[in-house]
């Protein structure tokens, strides 16, 4: 299957644009503060090379792992449910330094290099978690997509995702998206998927999903094995 990019054949990533109408959200600062990451999230259609070796995306990897305020490692994968769906997750230290290497002279190799990965449409956000995402670190990483239905909803969705994350001891995450901001995705980690479905069926989870269903839109609810990816020692 060949590689597509929305708009045509113009790559989304070749002309992504941090929103000028928001601040520098994550300048480094001597505060003793700990100061998260901003989360590149990557959900694409994977190409046959991916779904067949996920491994291919390492090619790209090689590159962006060099940049100035990336945290490797990477994280990649495919869906469990569906493995024509794949996920790249990448931690800068600011939006900023993402920014930068999109900027760079350089980023026309990058493309390249994850353009066999890419099998079709693909959508990029950026995310600051509410806390580090060791979720992707687990057996299983459960993600989760969520669009306020109103933006008077916002403060009571964040308050049941902000419980939500409290009561799994922040094995689950969530942040508002830089790019539509009543857009908020939750990464969870699992040991498995089915432990997943067997603690959102306990009444008391149930109800607090119920609750943010009514507010926020399910947009996309599913799960990967993520590998994760270090540039080769020297």
């Amino acid at each position: 299957m060949s590689a597509r990019w929305h708009h045509e054949d113009q790559n989304p990533l070749s002309v992504y644009k941090a929103p000028t109408d928001q601040p520098l959200l994550f300048r480094r600062t001597t505060s003793i503060k700990m100061v998260l990451p901003t989360t590149e999230i990557i959900i694409f259609d994977a190409s046959e090379e991916f779904q067949s070796d996920p491994s291919i995306a390492t090619a790209a990897f090689n590159i962006v792992l060099k940049a100035a305020g990336v945290q490797a490692p990477a994280y990649y994968g495919l869906q469990i449910e569906n493995p024509k769906t794949g996920y790249i997750f990448l931690n800068w230290d600011s939006l900023e330094h993402h920014q930068a290497i999109i900027n760079d002279p350089s980023y026309p190799e990058l493309l390249a290099a994850l353009k066999p990965s890419i099998g079709g449409e693909l959508k990029m956000n950026h995310v600051q978690f509410s806390a580090p995402t060791v979720a992707f670190e687990k057996p299983v990483t459960e993600v989760l997509v969520l669009t306020l239905k109103a933006p008077e909803n916002r403060a009571t969705v964040e308050e049941i995702l902000t419980k939500i994350s409290e009561v799994s001891e922040k094995m689950l995450v969530f942040g508002k998206t830089v790019e539509e901001e009543n857009k908020y995705i939750l990464v969870g980690g699992w040991p498995t998927v089915e432990a997943h479905w067997e603690t959102v069926a306990k009444p008391d989870v149930a109800a607090a999903l119920t609750k943010l269903y009514s507010l926020a839109s399910k947009d996309h609810l599913f799960h990967s094995k993520l590998s994760s990816y270090q540039l080769p020692s020297a």
